[in-house]
């Protein structure tokens, strides 16, 4: 599995301009989403319970804390969530004529 932390990531989006490449990320994930359809929910809602248990069990108080629980959590979002939806996504970016070479 592909991490796509951003829109560099996504081979279909490489040699665009900055703009273009945020505003068909978005879109990108957007489709992703709904060509996943329950799947992605699920996975939100159990990333959701995953980050209250941490929270509950981690004796992490304070800004410092909070920080180490946000990047797990944004680790966790990125990885298990947005990735499979940008993967999803790629096809239609492909159906598209993604790559404009």
């Amino acid at each position: 599995m592909k991490i796509y932390w951003s829109a560099d990531n996504v081979p279909e989006l490489r040699g665009l301009d900055k703009q273009e490449q945020k505003r068909l990320f978005k879109e990108c994930n957007k489709e992703g989403r709904k060509r996943i359809g329950s799947a992605f929910w699920i996975r939100l809602v159990i990333l959701i319970v995953v980050s209250a248990i941490i929270f509950a069990l981690l004796p992490l108080r304070g800004a410092i804390g909070g920080a180490i629980i946000g990047v797990f959590v944004g680790f966790l979002f990125v990885a298990f969530i947005q990735s499979p939806a940008i993967e999803a996504g790629r096809i239609w970016l492909q159906e598209e004529g993604y790559p404009k070479v």
